[in-house]
């Protein structure tokens, strides 16, 4: 992180710092309005002009805009159910903190690059546990993981070796397990091999982003595959074992077993595409098809959870997906799309040529994984940084091109962080 700072005046470096950190600050100073949207609406006129150097944040930009405005005019237009304009400023301001915190991060990497950028979200991210008191159900789990590793990740990165981050993520790893986490011990888990076959090869090899997609993949299955014996074993507590056979005997699978919400989402997508708006309330049509969706997951719906937390008042269907489809229509799923299909190239183009960074590596997995199964609200800042350090920047993409033939690393693959 000092390399970054070295021979340039404080403000340029304080305030990108700065701006990266309240990327990472969920507290609403007005409700409805975060930290990061006052940041970001504060620092417009700097990040919006650090857009058009890196492919497809314009985009991003225009399509998060586009789908705010398709949410409110979908619920201002609605007519068979209830309205809440408080929901709409609510639902309103989490995308908007997910598309301004994309935009200062991106300009927070322009300024101290990527490294530093990751760190100081990290702290921002650990500053936001310290305001809102964690999580108390299960504090390492939903509250710390994430920021933690992010923290440990970027300090590991910037010793240069190559070894450290497969430490750290194992350590991590153990953590999480010890913790009751599966899926965070299982990303972590596949990140630690991806970043250990990373550092037992060269690097300047040839770029195969296809190949080194498919080699992650394959280890995925495996690493899933081999996690869910060990649970089912009782290797990490009976607790996760009993759990995990229970999920299994409802629908056949972990995955649809403890996400049941999954069929929630696609009965309310497939009754609507174009979407119910931001600010508009459930009707009693929409959570009796919820239901019927999720009994089809051989889950039993009619409890506290469903009426409350999924449907009281809102619609939760504990997926950025689904969550941005019903309320922002498919513009709001396409947003969520981008963000994703940009950190799995930025992955595999940097596993190519061993230069993928350890938060590069956790954050594309997770980006996967929320994209389906975590609610939009606990997961849209970790999308906005997996965007922010995945995006490629237009002028070392054009001008790594000739290196490219000749096989050596572009400028962007061997940035460090």
């Amino acid at each position: 992180m000092v390399d970054a700072f070295r021979g340039r005046d404080a403000l340029s470096v304080v305030v990108p710092v700065l701006a990266a950190a309240a990327a990472a600050i969920r507290e609403q100073v007005v409700n409805g309005v975060s930290v990061c949207v006052v940041v970001a609406i504060v620092l417009a006129p700097v990040w919006i002009g650090a857009l058009r150097e890196y492919r497809w944040a314009r985009t991003l930009v225009a399509l998060g805009l586009a789908a705010a405005a398709w949410g409110a005019g979908a619920t201002l237009l609605q007519t068979e159910r209830g309205i809440d304009l408080v929901l709409l400023r609510q639902e309103t301001g989490t995308l908007l903190s997910l598309v301004g915190g994309a935009g200062l991060l991106l300009w927070a990497r322009s300024r101290i690059g990527v490294g530093a950028t990751v760190l100081s979200f990290a702290v921002g991210a650990l500053v936001n546990v310290a305001l809102s008191g964690g999580n108390p159900a299960n504090l390492w789990k939903y509250s710390l993981a994430v920021p933690v590793a992010l923290l440990l990740l970027g300090l590991a990165a910037r010793t240069g070796e190559r070894w450290l981050p497969v430490v750290v993520l194992g350590g991590l790893a153990l953590v999480s397990a010890l913790s009751d986490s599966r899926s965070m011990t299982s990303f972590l888990l596949l990140a630690g091999a991806a970043m250990l076959w990373q550092a037992a090869g060269e690097r300047g090899s040839r770029a195969r982003p296809w190949t080194a997609l498919v080699a992650l993949a394959a280890v995925g299955l495996a690493a899933a595959s081999l996690l869910q014996a060990l649970i089912l074993d009782g290797v990490l507590g009976q607790s996760a074992q009993q759990r995990s056979e229970a999920q299994i005997d409802a629908s056949g699978s972990i995955i649809t077993g403890a996400r049941p919400e999954l069929g929630a989402a696609t009965a309310l997508i497939a009754a609507r595409p174009l979407g119910y708006g931001s600010g508009t309330l459930p009707s009693s049509g929409d959570v009796w098809s919820a239901k019927q969706g999720m009994q089809l997951l051989g889950y039993d719906p009619d409890n506290g959870y469903v009426d409350r937390f999924m449907f009281g008042g809102h619609y939760e269907v504990h997926s950025v997906l689904g969550d941005l489809w019903i309320r922002f229509g498919p513009l709001g799923a396409a947003l969520v799309v981008l963000i994703v299909a940009v950190g799995i190239a930025g992955l595999a183009s940097g596993l190519s040529v061993r230069h993928a960074s350890g938060a590069l590596v956790l954050l594309a997995l997770l980006g996967a994984w929320d994209a389906l199964f975590s609610p939009m609200l606990t997961s849209y800042r970790s999308l906005a940084l997996l965007f922010a350090i995945a995006a490629v920047p237009l002028v070392t993409a054009s001008a790594s091109r000739p290196s490219r033939r000749s096989g050596a690393p572009s400028a962007e693959s061997s940035t460090p962080s």
